[in-house]
């Protein structure tokens, strides 16, 4: 497979960036007080991380799975923006990318979402709560009796 980053970028941005050709370390990315924001592929967890350090959410998808529906909900929920696309085939464009990038980051269209994010912290980044949440949720499986649905 040929090298897709251009010769000497690596170079140009060693003093203000970061190249991962691997895997990478996301939650000690997004914890980093340096990232604003997080294009996503909506995938669950991803955007528990995300909005666990309070990070804006550029919501790019694709597939057929919930990433769409994921998507959508945190568009309508103003935490981040989702890429446009084709309405006919989904396709987009490197133009669309960059633009929404730059809508969420910079300018002011963003900071309703970049404040509705940090203010999803408090939730998302409770751990107490979580945990509190995750008992629960194990308790009532271990006491669900499937005899007493009447489903």
């Amino acid at each position: 497979m040929n090298d897709i980053i251009p010769p000497g970028f690596e170079k140009r941005v060693s003093n203000r960036g970061l190249v991962l050709r691997d895997w990478a370390p996301q939650l000690w990315i997004l914890a980093h007080s340096s990232v604003g924001g997080f294009l996503t592929h909506c995938g669950w967890s991803s955007i528990i991380e995300a909005l666990m350090y309070g990070r804006a959410l550029i919501l790019f998808f694709w597939g057929n799975s919930d990433q769409g529906l994921n998507a959508r909900l945190l568009h309508g929920k103003k935490v981040g923006l989702e890429i446009e696309r084709n309405e006919v085939d989904g396709s987009f464009t490197s133009d669309l990318v960059a633009a929404t990038i730059r809508r969420v980051m910079v300018e002011p269209e963003g900071e309703v979402l970049r404040a509705n994010a940090q203010a999803m912290r408090e939730i998302f980044g409770n751990k107490e709560l979580s945990n509190n949440y995750l008992n629960e949720f194990t308790r009532f499986i271990e006491e669900f009796s499937p005899s007493a649905c009447h489903c």
